[in-house]
C-alpha cells in the first residue's frame, strides 16, 4: 500500500513544555502520575499546583483491539486548514502509522478556515469511496449535511480536536479535555503574576460559538474565579488573525495599567498577543501570556521567557490513534465514542524534559 499526500505535511518545529503545573488526560480517559507528580484527569479541572506531568510514558498506546489491517484500506485527513502546525502534525501521525499497516493515506484540506471548502472537500471524497475519513471540523453545525452524506455513503467518520452538534453523525472524536487544559492556563497565570497580587486578565478567541474555544474559556475563568484578586475582563475574537490580536492586546494593555494576563485560546492569538505587548511597550513581567498550542515564533517566545506557559496538545497521537481507529471501525469492532487525548503545559523551565520533548509538534513527517 501506498500513503499519498496532497502537499507537504510540514509543521513548524514544536515545542517546550514548562514546569509550572503540567498535567494530561491519559488515551483511555485516566492518568496515572509518577512519583513527584499530580496529574489532572479528564473531568476535573483542578489544575495542578506544582511542575507535574500526567500518564507520558506511552502516549501512542492505543486501548482497545484493533483487529487485523483489511486488505486495500484507505483513510484520508481533512484538516481544518493546511499549514498549520497542529493539522499537519496530525497528519504526520497519521501518515507514519498508515504507512507501518500498509494502508493508502492522502490528506486534502484548505489553505484556509473555511466552512464552505472544507464542505467541498468532503463531498468529492465520497466518491473517491475511502473506507475512513478522519476530519477536524471548520463548524460543527454546518458541517453535519456532507458528513451525514459520507456517512450514509458508508464511510467511517472520525473527529480530531472537535465534535459536531449532532453526536450520532461522527463514529468517535479524539481531542484533549479542553477544560482541563483551560484551568491549567489560569493555575499558570496565577502562580505567575502571585495569588494575592492579581489583576485583570484579557482573553483572545478565534470566533464566538465555537464549542473548542468556549471550553477552553470555561477552563480557564472557572479555575480563575477561585481567585478573588483576579478580574477576568471578557473574551474578544480576533477571526483567527494574528494583526486583530496584536491590535486588541495593544490597545487594551495601553489603555488598562492593571492589565496583567493575557489567555489566548489558539496559535495565532498567541502570537498576535507576543507582538501587541511589544507594540504597546510592555515586558513579560508587566504583562503575562499563557496560551494554546506553539508555532516556530510562539517557541522562540517562550525560550525567551516572553510566554509564560503553553497547554500542548499531542497531534502527532492523535493521528496515530484516528487510524488505529479507523481499522478498528472498518473491522466492525466497538471503539469509544469520546477519546480524551494527552498533552501537557509547557514552560520556559521544563521543554527539555525527556517527558514533554515526545509532545513536540514535528517539523516534518519521519
Amino acid at each position: 500500500m501506498s500513503v499519498r499526500s496532497r502537499g507537504p505535511l510540514l509543521a513548524l518545529g514544536l515545542v517546550s513544555t514548562g514546569a509550572l503545573g503540567i498535567a494530561s488526560t491519559a488515551w483511555a480517559g485516566t492518568t496515572v502520575p509518577s512519583d513527584d507528580t499530580t496529574a489532572a484527569t479528564t473531568g476535573d479541572t483542578a489544575a495542578p499546583t506544582d511542575g507535574t506531568t500526567g500518564d507520558t510514558a506511552n502516549p501512542l498506546e492505543t486501548p482497545f483491539d484493533i483487529g487485523e489491517v483489511p486488505e486495500d484500506m484507505s483513510i484520508v485527513y481533512v484538516p481544518g486548514l493546511t499549514g498549520n502546525p497542529f493539522y499537519n502534525t496530525v497528519a504526520c501521525g497519521a501518515e507514519n502509522r498508515a504507512e507501518e499497516l500498509g494502508i493508502d493515506f492522502t490528506y486534502q484540506g484548505a489553505p484556509t478556515f473555511d466552512v464552505a471548502l472544507q464542505s467541498g472537500i468532503v463531498s468529492a471524497l465520497i466518491g473517491e469511496d475511502p473506507d475512513a475519513i478522519l476530519i477536524s471540523l471548520t463548524d460543527p453545525d454546518a458541517m453535519i449535511p456532507p458528513l451525514l452524506e459520507a456517512k450514509d455513503a458508508g464511510i467511517n467518520l472520525i473527529g480530531i480536536d472537535g465534535d459536531l452538534s449532532d453526536p450520532e453523525v461522527l463514529a468517535t472524536n479524539i481531542q484533549s479535555d479542553n477544560l482541563v487544559g483551560g484551568a491549567l492556563a489560569a493555575r499558570s497565570l496565577v502562580e505567575a503574576v502571585g495569588e494575592d497580587v492579581g489583576g485583570d486578565v484579557l482573553g483572545l478567541s478565534n470566533n464566538a460559538g465555537s464549542p473548542i474555544g468556549e471550553q477552553r474559556e470555561q477552563g480557564f475563568t472557572d479555575e480563575l474565579a477561585k481567585y478573588p484578586a483576579f478580574n477576568y475582563l471578557g473574551t474578544q475574537y480576533t477571526n483567527n488573525e494574528q494583526a486583530q490580536a496584536a491590535t486588541i492586546v495593544s490597545t487594551t494593555a495601553s489603555s488598562n495599567d492593571n492589565l496583567v494576563g493575557v489567555y489566548t485560546m489558539a496559535t495565532n492569538n498567541t502570537e498576535g498577543a507576543v507582538t501587541g505587548l511589544r507594540e504597546a511597550g510592555m515586558t513579560p513581567d508587566d504583562v503575562r501570556i499563557v496560551g494554546y498550542d506553539v508555532s516556530e515564533p510562539i517557541l522562540q517566545a517562550l525560550d525567551d521567557g516572553a510566554i509564560t506557559g503553553l497547554v500542548v496538545q499531542y497531534p502527532y497521537g492523535a493521528g496515530v490513534r484516528g487510524v488505529d481507529t479507523a481499522v478498528a471501525l472498518e473491522n466492525g469492532l466497538e471503539v469509544p465514542r469520546d477519546q480524551p487525548t494527552d498533552f501537557v503545559f509547557a514552560t520556559p523551565e521544563n521543554w527539555e524534559t525527556p517527558e514533554v520533548q515526545q509532545f513536540i509538534y514535528k517539523l516534518e513527517c519521519g
